[in-house]
């Protein structure tokens, strides 16, 4: 599994780690937290000769480390040319060279960012319409590239290729903050929380009936696991809920497992930006995986409140 060391895959590799013999990999900085039946070591991607340290006989490769956005302080496009378009044609590579018959590949949702506010759902055949102006737009490029190259090797090499198409993963870890434009932030359900906890208070920006897919960590750690075991699977599957939240519901669940009695003020903010208003077709995922998400809005919430460092999540300042 290249990248293991993350808020997504290190909770992907325990998971694979219960029934599979996993390695993990990490790029720089050794993981904090290991998991004991993880076998770690480091890779870069961008280096093709890297790879070769790499010992042989792995049936799945798991590629969950990439550059995006929400971890790039300022803005270095050539990253996301380097890691996500090189990183992803030197994992083929190896893929190719060691005879191993599967690839797993986690893509971005901003593929299909134009349709957002369709009010219906999106499907795996919804057309690619890439943004070509933003900070996001040689990260969607990249990502876009790296699945042609993808389909490439499943095409001329026979190579068994599944990608996951994702939204924001909520994670239950102490990795609270991201990058918005290249400066640091909050994550806002976070703050949401926090503003719960600290204040009894909390602001709802925008329309409160634009709802999204919010699939948990350990639910899609479930869907990977199901993608190694099957022999059949092949092409791009949305990895959503296809039961999208509201603001409003996110809202409410927030205060009824934060505050639970204690009363809480809302502030309606509509002149504020709203959420993006999606939901994902799961049909295709559905029917080859047999997958259906077993966490839902509470007891996500739930977990989280039960599995994070409250002195990092709930009394941080705002």
């Amino acid at each position: 599994m290249i990248g293991a060391s993350g808020s997504l895959g290190s909770v992907v590799a325990e998971q694979l780690s219960q029934k599979n013999q996993v390695t993990g990999t990490y790029c720089s900085r050794e993981p904090t937290i290991k998991i004991d039946k993880v076998e770690y070591k480091q890779l870069n991607i961008t280096d093709k000769k890297a790879f070769e340290g790499l010992e042989k006989g792995f049936d799945c490769v798991v590629l969950v480390s990439g550059a995006m956005p929400a971890t790039m302080s300022g803005y270095e496009p050539q990253t996301y040319i380097d890691v996500n378009i090189t990183g992803t044609l030197n994992t083929l590579e190896f893929c190719r060279q060691r005879n191993i018959p599967k690839l797993i590949f986690i893509m971005t949702f901003s593929d299909v960012s134009d349709s957002f506010y369709s009010g219906l759902p999106i499907t795996t055949e919804q057309p690619r319409k890439l943004a070509m102006t933003g900070d996001h737009a040689v990260y969607g490029i990249s990502k876009a590239t790296a699945c042609d190259l993808i389909e490439h090797y499943h095409q001329e090499y026979d190579l068994q290729t599944i990608l996951f198409r994702i939204p924001t993963v909520y994670c239950a870890d102490d990795n609270v903050d991201f990058y918005v434009d290249g400066v640091k932030r909050t994550k806002a359900y976070v703050k949401m929380i926090r503003s719960v906890v600290q204040h009894k208070k909390i602001e709802i920006w925008g329309n409160p009936e634009n709802a999204k897919d919010m699939p948990y960590v350990k639910d899609f750690s479930r869907l990977i696991e199901l993608a190694v075991s099957s022999k059949t699977a092949q092409g791009l599957y949305n990895a959503g809920t296809g039961s999208p939240v509201t603001l409003e519901q996110l809202v409410n669940e927030i205060i009824q497992v934060f505050a639970g009695e204690e009363s809480v003020e809302k502030t309606y903010r509509p002149e504020m930006a709203s959420q993006p208003n999606f939901t994902f077709d799961m049909s295709k995922t559905e029917a080859d995986f047999g997958y259906q998400p077993q966490y839902d809005l509470r007891s996500m919430l739930m977990d989280i409140r039960d599995s994070v460092d409250s002195a990092v999540w709930l009394t941080s300042d705002l």
